[in-house]
């Protein structure tokens, strides 16, 4: 447990996530499909199995894996407390936000820094696509 939610590889996680919502493996091709984690614990083995580190913020202890289908629109809702920590983080001095580390390897430079209005900006673009877009 930390003090948020860290995945060690970026790529390895999508390829898993692309696996459970497929049943096929894209982590091995050949390999057998992964099973879907009904449990933190259940997710942490398969991820472990396949040298993947992933942390998970203190506190928590639940797992909800939700697929629907294209004919379905799905809002996820952060929890509120995760909103609203990020948007104290956001009022620090010298605050960054907190983007994955793929976009920098991806676009081969760092993201500039922003205002304090364009961060909130940001924040709440962030989520609002989070919310809505289906994976694709």
């Amino acid at each position: 447990m930390g003090a948020t939610l860290e995945i060690g590889d970026d790529v390895l996680w999508g390829k898993l996530v692309k696996s459970w919502a497929t049943g096929r493996n894209y982590v091995v091709p050949d390999g057998a499909p992964f099973p879907i984690p009904r449990t933190l614990d259940d997710l942490l083995a398969i991820a472990k199995s396949i040298g993947l580190a992933i942390t998970f913020p203190d506190g928590m202890v639940g797992l909800a894996v939700i697929q629907y289908s294209p004919q379905t629109a799905v809002i996820k809702l952060p929890p509120k407390a995760m909103v609203e920590d990020t948007e104290a983080r956001l009022r620090e001095p010298d605050a960054v936000y907190p983007m994955p580390k793929f976009y920098d390897a991806f676009f081969g430079v760092p993201l500039p820094r922003l205002s304090v209005e364009k961060l909130f900006d940001l924040h709440a673009a962030r989520i609002g696509d989070y919310s809505i877009r289906n994976c694709g």
